[in-house]
């Protein structure tokens, strides 16, 4: 933004595209976070999406897939809830948007593409495909629960 002081204005206007999140990856991450928050304790899905703001019926499809992923872990009962399987330093953003998301790859060539063998966009597309990942694997739970991620 330093270099760039109408860059915003230009991503508001739509003139520049910004990669986007599904709203159900927005909403598994702030799940994640907030039970990072409160990794020694057990919460219920009602509690959790009373929390974070995030409809109940959407967040138990998402934990759902992120227990399936071995994320989570879940107790049933009166008591029961769910919990980070591991320690929020060892849960990356990375695998909590492969989850929920897939890949994050910017785009993909198209299979009847005669360039395939030598095209330069692929490479480039790769290279931002590659960032993205290790961006992404390089921030867990933890660090964003010490840098005080919003509390919805």
């Amino acid at each position: 933004m330093l270099f760039y002081p109408n860059l915003t204005k230009l991503v508001r206007n739509g003139a520049i595209k910004v990669m986007k999140v599904s709203q159900r990856t927005e909403y598994g991450i702030r799940a994640m976070i907030g039970l990072a928050r409160e990794f020694d304790s057990k919460l219920s899905i009602k509690e959790l999406a009373r929390r974070e703001a995030i409809p109940e019926t959407f967040l138990e499809q998402i934990m759902s897939d992120l227990r399936r992923a071995g994320l989570l872990e879940s107790t049933r009962g009166p008591r029961g809830g769910y919990r980070l399987k591991n320690p929020p330093g060892q849960i990356t953003v990375g695998e909590v948007v492969e989850t929920l998301e897939g890949t994050l790859s910017p785009a993909r060539c198209e299979s009847d593409c005669t360039h395939l063998g030598g095209c330069s966009t692929r490479s480039v597309l790769d290279k931002i495909e590659r960032s993205i990942t290790e961006t992404l694997d390089g921030i867990n739970l933890e660090d964003l629960v010490a840098e005080g991620a919003p509390h919805e």
